[in-house]
């Protein structure tokens, strides 16, 4: 008897008509190099305070970590960009992308649960577990494997036609399938998303330094700034898409058609002073089903100090009332 198998062409179609743009296959198997590469990366400090990177390391290129018996991973792309222009004023500060609509946790996982129960319905003698940012695995290399992609200089997933504005999400099944080819890595020389980083967040190509990431500052990082980097925030209230802003994969990326991405006035149009002027149940009032809740009250009050006194330097640099900045060797 032959074991059981997945249909890919089956499966693509599902994942069309739930509304992903891309899906791809791989099997269930540790993704070349990636132990290596990841642990070089915590030896290096490189995680930040983010010590559950840490724990069991293992375990994020494992798939048996995830489900016992796993034979294949799907992994799934769904865009996220939306075509709706965001108000660009000087007294509202800036959200990435990803975070201006429904937190995609709900939208992606909605999705990848009505993709397992077709699986299911399909292949009742199959397991089949779901991840969306969840599961402690390292989805980029993933993706790589199943041949969504591959990694950006700026440790981005990049799809020769999506660009990198989507969020992955991964189905482990005891099914059996092919793999899919890879994707040639096409950055070239291209040096764009190292250079525009304001805090040389890249040590080197292919290489993220968290505790430099404004992504990593205004989300992650919990209490007080360092010296530093508030001002190194500049208008990013949370996350930062600049070295995706730059990327020439992103020129022509597409616009995502769900509905639940589109941005939402009350996060996109809210001043730096009213952010930070929420009381902790106006915060979460404000932030609700969205991914910004990763953020506590009191960092976002954090953010919004920092981005408002930059503001506030900015104007005065251009009206020529800043003071003066001292100069090497100036007494």
């Amino acid at each position: 008897m032959s074991e059981p198998s997945l249909d890919k062409d089956q499966v693509r179609a599902w994942s069309r008509e739930l509304g992903f743009e891309a899906v791809g296959f791989a099997p269930a198997e540790e993704p070349p190099d990636a132990r290596d590469r990841l642990q070089s990366w915590l030896d290096r400090g490189y995680h930040a305070s983010m010590a559950w990177m840490a724990r069991e390391p293992v375990r994020r290129v494992d798939p048996e970590r995830i489900l016992e018996g796993a034979r294949s991973v799907i992994v799934t792309a769904l865009v996220y960009d939306r075509p709706e222009p965001v108000p660009a004023a000087p007294a509202l500060p800036r959200i990435a992308r990803y975070a201006r609509g429904d937190d995609y946790h709900e939208v992606v996982g909605e999705k990848l649960h009505a993709l397992a129960d077709r699986i299911r319905a399909h292949h009742p003698e199959a397991r089949v577990r779901i991840a969306c940012d969840t599961s402690a695995i390292l989805e980029k290399a993933f993706g790589v494997a199943a041949g969504l992609g591959w990694l950006g200089k700026n440790t981005c997933l990049l799809h020769p036609k999506l660009g990198s504005w989507f969020f992955l999400g991964e189905i482990f099944t005891t099914l059996a399938v092919s793999a899919d080819p890879a994707v040639t890595d096409l950055c070239g020389s291209c040096r764009r998303c190292l250079d525009v980083c304001p805090t040389d967040a890249f040590p080197q190509p292919y290489v993220l330094d968290a505790n430099r990431c404004l992504s990593y500052r205004n989300i992650e990082h919990r209490g007080a700034f360092p010296t530093g980097w508030g001002e190194s925030l500049g208008d990013w209230l949370v996350g930062c898409d600049l070295c995706q802003d730059v990327c020439p994969w992103n020129r022509k990326a597409p616009f995502s058609p769900e509905e639940r991405f589109a941005p939402r006035p009350e996060l996109t149009r809210t001043t730096a002073e009213e952010w930070e002027s929420l009381d902790d149940a106006g915060y979460r009032a404000r932030v609700k089903g969205t991914a910004i809740t990763r953020i506590k009250a009191a960092d976002m009050r954090r953010n919004a100090g920092a981005v408002r006194e930059n503001r506030s330097r900015a104007s005065a640099d251009a009206d020529g009332m800043s003071p003066p900045r001292s100069e090497p060797g100036d007494g």
